[in-house]
């Protein structure tokens, strides 16, 4: 992977963002995962910049993606309401901006809640998503292919679905870290999905709402209304050999991303280009009982791998608070570009401190503050709701509306510990209300109407 040549060319440099979707950071070797699963990001971490302390947004990939493209949350800039969410035609993206400051912009995605149909296309003069829900193995060599061709300078965001449930995107390396589950069930496109706190129910409901089109939609609140489905019915037991089953699938495909990500930086002309790798998200992988990421804002399904190598960048880690909304500030700053309006972040590679908290948004019933050593969670009240801000202020510091975490003792945020520590709490109650007041509110989305693009998401268990 050669980024740096004896005779660099004058200007700012290309730029290179890639996302990783559904990359938990602590299932990779790169964050001290049980597998040899990430040989590429572990070079680039070598090479470059480290950030172990990095979260997205949100929980869900077009929220976080929103507020990756445009170093805002994802509630500014719409009514962050899962079923209707897209990004305005006023809201500025990081293409936009780069194309007025001379850069050819070339996006190559793999389609899903990245489709240009949520609005994600805004100021890209090329913009590929006809790979739904598929992987680098699509995307990265039409990102190669446009790459020889672009004029200099140029900024590519590069996205594959390689570790996306149900985690069988791995190709040739699908059995690298074991064979697959014994129960059957659990081989199909929605059999973790209706796994609870180590049982299956394989007759679990997938109810249907109505999206803002008229379609019947599958309902992601069924991602919580399991827990009462589980009082109610009997349960098949999953083994601890089938969680670790499925988990060695997830790895095998993170290891599969790796590699075709690897490839691309041979492959592709990177001289005079900084590279930006990150995720949008995790996945819980049962560690609170659930294989999803939409159900929960946890590290499990919000800590992400964030590295910064090539042009300009000295080799180091950076132990500091980093988050989704610090990849515009970090890009355009390369590019001596000035940030738009209400932007969000810090510049990466800059002098500036890491903040104190990093917010977090879920399409469900769940926002949280993350401290270096603790997580609070407020519950049960939708980021879209009205008088979220006024709910939060009142609510009694208990459950079931609040719960907080010591990461320091309990780094899988299992114990509530919030009676135990009640001062920590309000402090990030406060903290979490301050930030709450200071958003602008989105308003609703745009209707999403491409047919095709509704049909990929209902396949695909999104709706």
């Amino acid at each position: 992977m050669a980024c740096v040549t004896t005779a660099p060319r004058e200007g700012p440099p290309n730029l290179l963002l890639v996302s990783l979707d559904g990359v938990a950071a602590f299932r990779t070797a790169l964050e001290g995962g049980e597998h040899a699963n990430t040989p590429t990001l572990n070079r680039l971490a070598r090479e470059g910049r480290r950030f172990p302390a990095a979260f997205s947004q949100s929980n869900e990939s077009l929220f976080s993606h929103a507020a990756m493209f445009t170093g805002r949350y994802p509630s500014e800039l719409s009514a962050p309401t899962y079923a209707s969410y897209s990004l305005p035609e006023d809201a500025v993206l990081i293409g936009e901006v780069l194309g007025l400051y001379g850069y050819a912009t070339g996006a190559f995605v793999a389609g899903g809640h990245v489709k240009a149909a949520y609005g994600f296309d805004q100021g890209f003069s090329v913009y590929e998503d006809d790979r739904d829900f598929g992987a680098l193995f699509h995307t990265a060599p039409q990102a190669a292919a446009w790459i020889e061709t672009a004029p200099e300078p140029w900024f590519v965001v590069l996205h594959g679905y390689d570790v996306h449930r149900p985690y069988q995107k791995a190709g040739v390396f699908a059995r690298t870290f074991g064979e697959g589950p014994e129960l059957e069930a659990l081989h199909g496109l929605r059999g973790t999905d209706r796994v609870y706190e180590g049982a299956l129910y394989p007759d679990f409901p997938v109810e249907r709402i109505t999206h803002t089109t008229g379609d019947p939609i599958v309902d992601p609140e069924g991602y919580l209304r399991i827990a009462g489905w589980a009082e109610e019915h009997q349960g098949v037991e999953v083994s601890r050999a089938d969680v670790e089953a499925i988990r060695g699938q997830y790895d095998a495909a993170v290891l599969a991303a790796d590699l075709q990500l690897g490839r691309f930086l041979e492959t592709a002309d990177l001289d005079d280009t900084l590279v930006l790798v990150t995720a949008d998200h995790g996945e819980d992988l049962h560690v609170h009982g659930l294989f999803n990421h939409r159900a929960l804002l946890r590290d499990t399904t919000t800590r992400v791998p964030l590295v910064l190598w090539g042009e300009g960048v000295e080799p180091g880690v950076d132990e500091g608070l980093a988050a989704a909304i610090d990849v515009v500030p970090t890009l355009l700053a390369r590019a001596d570009a000035p940030l738009p309006a209400g932007t969000r972040g810090r510049d990466l590679l800059s002098d500036q401190p890491a903040p104190t908290y990093v917010f977090q948004e879920s399409v469900m019933d769940e926002i949280s503050v993350r401290s270096a050593s603790h997580r609070l969670v407020f519950k049960g009240v939708p980021p879209a709701f009205e008088l979220l801000e006024m709910a939060l202020a009142v609510a009694p510091l208990q459950a079931p509306w609040f719960e907080l975490y010591d990461l320091r003792t309990d780094p899988d945020e299992v114990r509530d510990v919030l009676s135990e520590q009640p001062e920590v709490g309000e402090a990030l109650r406060a903290a979490m209300l301050t930030w709450r007041e200071g958003l602008s509110r989105g308003e609703p989305g745009r209707d999403v109407r491409d047919p095709a693009l509704l049909e990929a998401l209902r396949a695909r268990g999104y709706w």
